[in-house]
């Protein structure tokens, strides 16, 4: 295998990798949207019921508001997530210190790929923890909820 070969299959790699947390994280954002959604038609739903049972609607509302702000730490825009790299930035430096070497730009280019991915885990990793605590504690707001149900019935 050709040195350029190596470096077209880490490159086309590394972009693959970036790609795949890109739809990872949009797919966390999308369904983070519906766990919200979910719980605010939970607290509507279960108002009557668990307004009747005090001590239950309090840890019903605590819930909600939890999970709320466990979907704005998935939702919420960071700066230190990269999914692109930018060409300009990347072939200035490159100019700058002479004539530019394609092997050594590839080799830049993998290594801020590389780079961005560790930091996108990262960020990936918190976003899903940050998920699923908000889908136990729905969980727990709509057992709060059917359970105020059968003490008020």
């Amino acid at each position: 295998m050709a040195i350029e070969d190596a470096y077209e299959l880490a490159y086309r790699e590394a972009v693959r990798a970036l790609e795949q947390q890109r739809a990872v994280a949009s797919e966390l954002q999308s369904r983070s949207g519906m766990l919200l959604a979910a719980a605010s038609i939970a607290v509507s739903f279960g108002r009557e019921s668990v307004g009747a049972v005090r001590p239950l609607a309090w840890l019903a509302v605590l819930c909600f508001v939890l999970l709320s702000l466990c979907v704005l730490a998935v939702i919420w825009p960071h700066g230190d997530r990269a999914f692109s790299t930018d060409p300009q930035t990347l072939l200035a430096s490159h100019l700058a210190s002479g004539e530019p070497d394609g092997t050594a730009l590839s080799a830049d280019l993998i290594a801020r790929i590389a780079r961005y991915h560790r930091v996108n885990a990262r960020r990936l990793e918190q976003m899903s923890s940050s998920f699923r605590i908000g889908a136990c504690l729905l969980a727990i707001q709509m057992l709060l909820t059917l359970i105020a149900a059968t003490v008020t019935v």
